[in-house]
């Protein structure tokens, strides 16, 4: 999965702890949606690796999908130079 100390799996149990403000502005307190997308991704490649279906199949392209906006984003962002700022 993820190494990250804001993911905590422990048994049956996920915790989360997502950023909270701009990383330029607050420094790195949590994750982004992003990381929240691909750990569930994993779990859903886990599950289509035991009990592969088109369903678990799709759910995961349309994961992909879901990180390639968010990636158009971010270089949208960085573009226009306001990525990790409070600024639209």
């Amino acid at each position: 999965m993820t190494d990250t100390e804001y993911i905590v799996e422990k048994d049956t149990t996920v915790s989360f702890t997502i950023q909270d403000g701009p990383i330029k502005e607050v420094g790195v307190n949590g994750v982004q949606i992003d990381e929240v997308i691909r750990w569930a991704k994993v779990k859903i490649e886990g599950f289509n690796a035991n009990f592969p279906c088109r369903e678990n199949s799709m759910c995961i392209t349309k994961l992909d999908e879901a990180l390639l906006w968010l990636l158009k984003r971010k270089l949208d962002r960085e573009a226009r130079g306001v990525e990790g700022l409070n600024k639209v």
